[in-house]
């Protein structure tokens, strides 16, 4: 692998992978309404989101995301636990900065507040925007370092949740998904939405949950957003409501391989999305010639 290195950038961030995939690994039911928050609920869960923490920092991850995917007070209320909003959000950034150690920032993730494909049941607007910027300052409270409003599938939405953070004056981060057609999956244009998350406070615009051949097609988008830009990939099952039929299961040599790629087009902040796991970070920091 040493021979790519000549030809990476400088300096990448490298994001980590995914959370409910290991931690389904571990013995944690993440298939529920809570997502990998489910962890949050027992000691057990807790124990296993650490070690999925801690796996990711040993493999070269620079920021963790914290386990607060599902942690809104509307996420929390649909599972019958809105009293625990915002206990939940302190306790995923808590756990998330005790296995960092030092080693790594903390993103606390601020995502769509109903199903991440079906952007057809989002809120209307002006709710969206109460609603995010109520979780986002719970994030902020809790001690996170950025907040990643990641899996946007709705422009409109997307925005909001952009501006919500940026109201806590943490830096923003603002990831896509994309459909074969390199439209995001309400038809809206990506160019025009990382334009306008920029203007609202977007500092790094990325592409996620979307397989790496639509990552290639839509990168140019978060290219074109003027700030730092990246991606991380989905590998795998892909939930039946989206149109890109499965993603390949790369190893991860070949998922660094692909994500090399993208670097070389310029994109500075890489990761992995669903399906992917502390190996693949570790390919990816191998691959850029980290210390291992």
């Amino acid at each position: 692998m040493a021979a790519h290195v000549a030809d990476s950038p400088a300096k990448v961030h490298l994001l980590d992978g995914a959370l409910g995939t290991e931690l389904g690994r571990r013995g944690v039911d993440t298939r529920g309404a809570l997502f990998s928050a489910a962890a949050l609920l027992d000691e057990r869960g807790r124990q296993a989101l650490r070690e999925v923490h801690r796996a990711y920092v040993d493999a070269g991850a620079e920021v963790l995301t914290a386990a607060t995917f599902r942690t809104s007070r509307r996420s929390l209320a649909a599972a019958g636990l809105e009293a625990r909003f915002p206990e939940l959000a302190r306790l995923a950034v808590g756990e998330a900065r005790a296995a960092a150690a030092g080693r790594a920032r903390i993103a606390g993730s601020l995502a769509p507040l109903e199903d991440c494909y079906r952007p057809d049941l989002r809120p209307p607007t002006a709710q969206a925007s109460r609603e995010h910027l109520e979780h986002a300052r719970a994030l902020a409270e809790a001690g996170c370092d950025l907040i990643l409003v990641e899996t946007v599938a709705a422009a409109d939405e997307g925005l909001a949740a952009v501006a919500a953070a940026a109201a806590t004056g943490l830096p923003v981060w603002v990831a896509a998904m994309a459909t074969p057609r390199g439209t995001l999956l309400d038809g809206g244009d990506p160019f025009e939405f990382f334009r306008r998350a920029v203007a609202a406070g977007a500092s790094a615009t990325l592409i996620n949950c979307t397989p790496p051949d639509a990552i290639d097609l839509a990168l140019p988008a978060a290219a074109a957003s003027g700030v730092p830009f990246g991606a991380y990939a989905h590998l795998g099952q892909v939930d039946p409501a989206v149109p890109w039929g499965n993603a390949p299961q790369l190893t991860p040599e070949d998922y660094a391989r692909r994500a090399l790629a993208w670097a070389r087009r310029g994109a500075t902040i890489l990761g992995g999305c669903c399906g992917t796991g502390p190996e693949h970070v570790r390919a990816l920091s191998r691959l850029l010639g980290r210390p291992s």
